[in-house]
């Protein structure tokens, strides 16, 4: 996949920016309630956060999984498909569901969306990487919220292996973005198993993701019924960021006002930055004590 931007025709989007271009991923397990349904009162707080953010001057892109949940929500399925024709219909009939119900709460905060739908081969691509970069582009300008999601109902790959967090990590660099903000039902990367261990603590940074504890998020098999990611694809998307400079934070997703936070300077969870940006934090928290 292609982490350089490709010319596009558009001003470069660091101009004349004065607050935080910032990605937003939430994924199903945050999007859905204990029925597995689409929690529509979870919606309207994010779409309350992310609108205050806009009316403030930040830019937000908002990742969101939950198509496959929504279509299996309609179609009465009492657990996710495990054959790939249904898991298609399944997301063309629940985007519909997904971005109305969007499209709904943001309307009442009286902020514009915009749908994207990507697949990889978007990415890989160069004249496509480049179309989606200007729309991308475009819409911030234009004061407009992107709703991405994959392209479930073509993109084959995504469904088996992919996942939102490499899609939020996409994003992230297409639109050059200063910090991305993951949602998950957990409040963060522990330093240790918590369902094993009571005495488990949020990591507060990480400066470095190598290939050890790469392995260790992934030992426990930590994909869930609903979503098709874990802790491992998050630290995968991480590490790309991180290299590119960009601040991912990791925060449990029901958490109030926790995307605000994040973008104001007082992030929930785990922060994953450079050891200069760590510093930078640490100073303002000391700042503010």
């Amino acid at each position: 996949m292609n982490a350089k931007r490709p010319p596009a025709t558009t001003t470069d989007s660091t101009a004349a920016r004065s607050g935080k271009r910032v990605v937003v991923k939430v994924g199903s397990n945050t999007l859905t309630n204990a029925a597995g349904a689409i929690d529509r009162r979870y919606i309207a707080s994010l779409a309350d956060q992310l609108s205050e953010l806009t009316r403030e001057g930040h830019q937000v892109v908002l990742v969101s999984s939950g198509a496959i949940a929504a279509g299996r929500e309609v179609l009465g399925l009492s657990c996710r498909p495990d054959d790939m024709a249904t898991l298609q219909a399944a997301a063309s009939i629940g985007q519909v569901g997904l971005i109305e119900t969007y499209s709904s709460e943001f309307g009442r905060c009286r902020a514009s969306i915009g749908q994207v739908l990507l697949t990889r081969a978007d990415t890989e691509n160069p004249i496509s990487y480049g179309h989606a970069c200007n729309t991308f582009e475009r819409l911030l300008e234009l004061g407009a919220i992107p709703i991405v999601n994959e392209n479930d109902t073509v993109a084959i790959d995504e469904i088996c292996f992919g996942d939102n967090d490499t899609l939020a990590s996409l994003v992230a660099l297409m639109i050059q973005a200063d910090m991305v903000v993951i949602l998950t039902d957990v409040c963060g990367l522990y330093d240790c198993d918590p369902h094993k261990n009571p005495d488990a603590r949020v990591v507060s940074y990480l400066t470095e993701i190598d290939d050890s504890l790469l392995q260790a998020t992934s030992a426990g098999g930590d994909a869930t019924s609903l979503g098709s990611g874990g802790m491992r694809s998050k630290l995968q998307a991480a590490q790309k960021l991180l290299a590119a400079g960009i601040v991912t934070v990791l925060s449990g997703g029901r958490e109030a006002n926790v995307v605000v936070d994040a973008v104001t300077g007082n992030p929930h969870g785990t922060i994953i930055c450079t050891p200069e940006q760590k510093q930078q934090y640490e100073a303002r928290k000391n700042e503010t004590n």
